[in-house]
């Protein structure tokens, strides 16, 4: 919807891409607008995973009584990125094994994929999204992990970084009179506007100031003065995503054969620049070595990642690809 007193899109009028930045700005902004919202089961979990004594049970039941998003997150506990060496049959299961918090993610994601990735006319747009959502999920908390931060937290940043590309392109379908836009023609819209709308996201869904924090500014090291280093582990954990064909666009490969993968081309959507990585990983004090690690340890990841129940059916890392 747009705020009161925008004016409405004329049938079969194009607008330009600044047009549009500016609309949705004002659109995100303003006290009428609607941000799209998780099932209510899901916003409980969360609520309940924020609780210090909260009880496997009271989670069940709460969770239980959205059948389809429990079948969701069942699906997501059994694939190859949770379950481990023993299948998980139950709900109660699948708590036991992943704990509380990591349980709220699954619940989060799972969330997500049935009610946030999903806009009418950008199904594949929005398959690559969800897909890069998830990698950037695991690779933050891998990330994370390794600059001594916390995993969980790094999940939830990676999970609803580019979130608000999937607001954006809803705002885009309920203001636009007929067919909307091609996405290829909204890049320089969705580049510009989405950081602000998944903040504005993460904060409707009470998910707290560091992840408000660091997905509404996670293309600026040092929004706030003070460089942040959960907005650093994010930048890193995008640019292993991107390598391993996990990014918003295609990786590159030299033309000569090369194992390394060329930068994201100058502009590309959600792309950081290659300095603005090296001062991450600066922050971070990811070396090369330290770096190479990591690397290892995320292909490893991505290749179990392809073994989820909801990846694309035959995609494959494409370093593993290149490298095997």
């Amino acid at each position: 919807m747009l705020p009161a007193g925008s004016p409405e899109p004329e049938a079969g009028r194009d607008l330009a891409p600044s047009e549009i930045t500016a609309r949705l700005g004002r659109l995100f902004s303003s006290p009428a607008y609607r941000a799209p919202m998780l099932p209510a089961v899901a916003l409980q979990v969360l609520e309940l995973s924020r609780k210090p004594d909260v009880s496997f049970d009271e989670v069940l039941v709460v969770l239980e009584r959205d059948g389809m998003l429990a079948g969701r997150v069942l699906s997501i506990s059994q694939s190859a990125m949770y379950a481990g060496r023993s299948a998980i049959l139950s709900l109660r299961q699948a708590l036991v094994r992943l704990g509380i918090k990591t349980l709220r993610n699954v619940v989060l994601e799972a969330a997500l994929n049935l009610r946030v990735f999903r806009v009418p006319g950008y199904e594949p747009a929005m398959e690559r999204l969800r897909r890069h959502s998830s990698y950037a999920a695991h690779l933050s908390a891998l990330v994370a992990r390794h600059a001594s931060l916390d995993p969980e937290t790094g999940f939830v940043c990676g999970l609803l970084h580019d979130v608000g590309m999937a607001a954006t392109l809803m705002a885009v379908v309920d203001s636009t009179k007929g067919p909307p836009p091609p996405v290829e023609d909204l890049s320089l819209v969705l580049d510009t506007v989405h950081a602000q709308a998944s903040g504005l996201l993460a904060g409707v869904w009470k998910l707290g100031a560091e992840v408000k924090d660091a997905v509404a500014h996670h293309h600026q090291l040092a929004a706030g003065g003070k460089p942040d280093r959960m907005v650093a582990a994010l930048m890193v954990a995008e640019q292993l995503a991107y390598e391993h064909d996990g990014g918003m666009v295609p990786v590159r490969w030299p033309e000569d054969g090369g194992a390394e993968p060329l930068p994201p081309p100058p502009g590309s959507l959600d792309a950081n620049p290659a300095a603005m990585v090296q001062e991450a990983r600066e922050l971070l004090g990811l070396g090369d070595a330290r770096l190479e690690s990591l690397r290892r340890e995320a292909l490893e990841l991505m290749l179990r990642a392809v073994e989820a129940p909801a990846a694309a059916p035959g995609t494959a890392p494409a370093r593993a690809q290149r490298r095997a």
